[in-house]
């Protein structure tokens, strides 16, 4: 499974160690004493539509000091972002902390649409932060399966189809194209705790 680094040649921005390994615990513990809900996909009108066979994942509420302390940081970063990508950023939507538990899946998908209305269509970066490690073997505070995979990285047809799975850990901040295709994959085993957002 390719490492972080390979996806910096295909365009994608990453940082190891975005978030130290004690923000990564606190806010993996706030989570598990957050009541889930079920995530939701952008449907018709810009509304919010749960469809389980498209996205599973829970959501949950943390205290708003940890939202705006990631949030800022994340922020600071928006320079950065805007020479890689070659965009203007004035902001981000919403940050959303996910659980996805095992069997827990997001189809693949990109995040924008230029057609859509409402936030939908303003996405031009979007953002993910992993919380805890992805591991080969069933370990403590780890979780198997659950890639991040990439599609249509490379142009070149006998690519197209062809998806990169990302080897992520703790603390590792990976930012696309919104309008990049990807998927999460089923978890086979544990808890995969991240954050995620996107930029307009």
């Amino acid at each position: 499974m390719p490492a972080a680094e390979f996806f910096t040649r295909l365009g994608l921005f990453v940082r190891k160690n975005f978030l130290e390994q004690e923000l990564c615990a606190r806010c993996c513990r706030e989570m598990d004493e957050a009541a889930p809900t079920q995530a939701t996909i952008i449907g018709p009108d810009d509304t919010d539509v749960i469809d389980k066979a498209i996205r599973r994942v829970k959501v949950v509420d943390v205290p708003e000091a940890t939202v705006a302390l990631v949030e800022a940081r994340l922020l600071a970063l928006l320079p950065a972002l805007e020479r890689h990508f070659d965009v203007t950023l004035t902001g981000c939507q919403p940050l959303q902390f996910l659980t996805y538990r095992e069997g827990d899946f997001y189809t693949v998908h990109n995040d924008n649409d230029t057609g859509a209305p409402g936030m939908v269509g303003e996405r031009k970066v979007s953002l993910v932060l992993f919380l805890n490690d992805q591991a080969q073997q069933p370990a403590d505070g780890a979780y198997c399966g659950g890639s991040l995979t990439f599609y249509n990285l490379i142009a070149d047809p006998r690519w197209q189809t062809y998806g990169f799975p990302l080897n992520s850990e703790a603390g590792l901040l990976v930012a696309f194209r919104s309008d990049i295709m990807h998927q999460v994959l089923p978890v086979t085993h544990g808890e995969r705790y991240t954050i995620v957002c996107w930029l307009f």
